[in-house]
């Protein structure tokens, strides 16, 4: 009688034991998702408080084509979201192609403001693409946020526009 209950108290302890390690090694995966869950949500919410959206007459966008090796088209963008965006990482197509960062200019309006909620970015974008006056084109641009907690949103918007020869 006695070596059995030595041999169960000896399978009782190794049962303990083993249960205990998986105990710890599900604890962990289960810090790590949630973790992994928190980062997620935490990016998705800097994506949803991100947004911007054209601003002014779409069918109407200022076009200067005075000199052809140099045309200009100027429209604005408006931050509608509750994040301030970054003004220097616009990224702008225009038909499908890519706007070089060196043909791009912006402001943001008033004058030396961030581009926070609610505030206008003039942006100008220089090219030889000899358009007609109210020819229509696609302009996509996408910005991102600054920096909140650690994580930045972005936004995309594509438009069709009509440009005005002046």
């Amino acid at each position: 009688m006695a070596d059995g209950g030595a041999s169960s108290f000896i399978l009782l302890a190794t049962a303990l034991l083993v249960s205990g390690g998986v105990s710890a090694v599900l604890i962990s995966q289960w810090g790590e998702m949630a973790t992994s869950f928190d980062q997620q949500r935490r990016g998705d919410e800097a994506d949803t408080n991100t947004e911007m959206a054209f601003a002014g007459d779409l069918s109407n966008v200022e076009y200067d084509d005075a000199l052809p090796t140099d045309e200009t088209i100027t429209f604005y963008l408006q931050n509608t979201g509750e994040y301030e965006l970054d003004e220097a990482s616009l990224f702008i197509q225009l038909n499908g192609e890519v706007i070089p960062d060196s043909e791009t200019s912006s402001t943001v309006l008033p004058s030396g403001a961030t581009w926070a909620s609610g505030q206008l970015l003039e942006v100008e974008i220089s090219g030889a693409w000899g358009f007609a006056d109210d020819t229509e084109i696609s302009l996509t641009v996408l910005a991102i946020s600054i920096d909140v907690g650690g994580y930045s949103g972005q936004t995309i918007i594509t438009e069709e526009v009509r440009l005005n020869a002046v």
